[in-house]
């Protein structure tokens, strides 16, 4: 039996798509905090259960009969994340599970600029410590977070970036929940992934791509920092996302995700997801 926690979420729902595909509902749990939200799940062969990360009691029910959990990031602040995380992982022992795969970030490190990269820091060291089994990706940056700034630029023509210069290593949710599905099979026990595009792309090169698929100038302007975050707080965002979003895109300038990886291939059987192939499905 595999678990996924926050299964009703974004990537949660395309390792469920990826396992559907494959034919591996049967013998699949998907967690949530709200499981009616998976109602549809049920009717595809899933079994839905309950659990909050903030309620280790709940988990503990979730994960009874499951020999691999994935483990997917939760939201909060870093103190919170972390405790959030410790519950899971308590949890799945006490219930049993003999390995947790951990969806955590690139460059995990207390010295990012990337603020919630500590709560990576800190859960790593927990897995690793647990006595468990454990496999951890370290998922890239998402093309899908700059769908708002790809919209923009199409109607401006213009693309804001912090570091326009700077390459990032892109995935898709479909990049990374195929490296999840490839990551459950035996023999990756104990071991890293970087789940991070085979090329990584500039905010230039994104306006350059931009420009031929919609056949008008795009060019990527540099914006600092203080301004994105600006901008988050003005559509009320709390502050610790505000501040941690803007962090992220400050660690995405400074270069922190521009390492390439041949490990979605490695696991997912295909090539990583192109900046061409992506713009052109969603402009």
């Amino acid at each position: 039996m595999i678990a996924i926690t926050a299964a009703s979420g974004k990537l949660g729902a395309a390792i469920a798509d990826a396992l559907l595909e494959k034919g591996r509902a049967a013998g699949t749990r998907l967690v949530a905090r709200s499981p009616e939200k998976l109602a549809a799940r049920k009717a595809q062969g899933f079994d839905v259960a309950a659990g909050d990360y903030e309620d280790p009691e709940s988990l503990k029910a979730a994960f009874a009969g499951v020999d691999t959990l994935v483990l997917i990031s939760g939201m909060g602040p870093n103190e919170v994340r972390i405790a959030q995380h410790r519950n899971a992982i308590e949890a799945a022992k006490a219930a049993g599970v003999a390995r947790i795969l951990y969806t955590s970030a690139t460059n995990p490190n207390d010295a990012s600029l990337f603020d919630w990269a500590k709560a990576h820091v800190a859960t790593e060291a927990e897995l690793k410590a647990s006595g468990l089994a454990w496999t951890i990706l370290r998922d890239n940056s998402y093309f899908s977070n700059n769908d708002a700034l790809f919209a923009q630029a199409k109607e401006s023509g213009v693309l804001p970036f912090t570091g326009i210069d700077a390459k990032v290593a892109y995935v898709t949710h479909k990049d990374v929940a195929e490296s999840v599905v490839g990551a459950l099979a035996p023999g990756h026990e104990n071991k890293v992934y970087e789940i991070a595009g085979g090329e990584a792309w500039s905010a230039a090169d994104l306006a350059a791509i931009l420009s031929e698929l919609t056949g008008k100038e795009i060019r990527a302007i540099d914006v600092p920092v203080a301004a994105f975050e600006q901008q988050f707080r003005s559509m009320g965002l709390p502050d610790w996302v505000a501040s941690g979003v803007a962090s992220f895109y400050a660690a995405l300038g400074a270069g922190e995700y521009a390492a390439t990886s041949a490990d979605v291939e490695r696991l997912a059987g295909r090539p990583s997801t192109s900046a061409r192939d992506y713009l052109a499905s969603v402009v």
